[in-house]
């Protein structure tokens, strides 16, 4: 599949109804495909690559063969088993699996087609002070098309949250920002080597546009994955609260660790290489101790 798309089509992943974490009311978040960072910890590393994927589900696999009968490229040898190199990812292997085993994730999709998903929900997603988010991987790969779909969403009514990692150039993210609500911020570390070891890049860009997008006005809420042994630390939390006191953020979300996202690096033929253990309930409450004296509107997920 081509990778170059226009402004009016992209390549989305999932479509999520009912979300509730991902800025205020119930809302419906886009998942665009593609990010330039590469965390450690992602829970969803299907949204990394910005080309369609198959993910193979061998826990799922009949064995019924009907994978084979349809590839035309000879990429399938065994049920479940794909040569990814011969691989052109036309998606019919996913179509035939009557088990679910094989996926495809990443298809092109107008606004127009996304508009139509969620003017059905309108009514739900207003009445409750909801809206559309765009998330990812990060939204700005797409940037063209993220900021006609926040344009078209804006201008109809629904409340707009931009999901973003914040690397991305300013004038990309600008201009998303005239059609957004909300921005949900990530940060990760805050000692740039350290950043740049655990996700693939320095946080000096993403800072940079954090400070632009406090100055610009929007509503800012900060969202920290809290990664044991990482950037739990009292120092590195510290810094942390003292470089957003210095902004203009509505709410801080912290996010515990967890490992949902592991069967999905099988599924891809990636190994999950962070050996890390989630947070006990008591090391989270002990962390929450500390946070809670250091940020204003702190929302702490899975120990509210």
């Amino acid at each position: 599949m081509e990778k170059t798309l226009t402004e009016s089509q992209g390549i989305v992943f999932d479509v999520k109804h009912f979300a509730v974490h991902d800025g205020p009311g119930i809302r419906i978040t886009i998942f665009l495909k593609g990010c330039p960072l590469r965390c450690e910890w992602c829970h969803s590393p299907e949204s990394q690559n910005p080309v369609p994927e198959i993910l193979i589900h061998q826990d799922r696999c009949i064995g019924c063969g009907r994978c084979l009968e349809v590839c035309k490229l000879g990429a399938i040898s065994s049920p479940g088993a794909i040569d990814r190199i011969k691989c052109n990812l036309c998606g019919e292997c996913a179509d035939a699996c009557c088990a679910g085993a094989l996926e495809l994730l990443g298809k092109k999709m107008t606004i127009d087609q996304l508009m139509e998903i969620v003017e059905k929900d309108r009514e739900l997603l207003i009445s409750s002070g909801g809206g559309v988010t765009l998330s990812g991987g990060e939204p700005m790969m797409q940037s063209g098309f993220a900021v006609e779909l926040l344009r078209r969403f804006k201008e109809t009514g629904y409340h707009t949250a931009l999901d973003t990692s914040g690397y991305t150039t300013w004038e990309k993210l600008r201009q998303a920002l005239e059609y957004t609500d909300l921005v949900l911020f990530d940060l990760k570390h805050m000692d740039s080597l350290k950043h740049k070891q655990h996700t693939g890049v320095s946080n000096d860009l993403i800072f940079e546009n954090l400070r632009k997008t406090s100055k610009n006005g929007n509503c800012i809420w900060i969202r920290v994955p809290l990664i044991p042994r990482i950037n739990d630390d009292e120092e590195n939390l510290r810094e942390l609260s003292d470089f957003v006191k210095r902004l203009e953020v509505g709410r801080t979300y912290i996010l515990p660790y967890h490992t949902l996202g592991v069967a999905k690096y099988a599924a891809l033929d990636r190994e999950y290489e962070l050996k890390i253990r989630p947070h006990s309930f008591e090391k989270l409450k002990e962390i929450k101790e500390l946070v809670t004296g250091l940020f204003e509107n702190l929302v702490m997920i899975g120990i509210e």
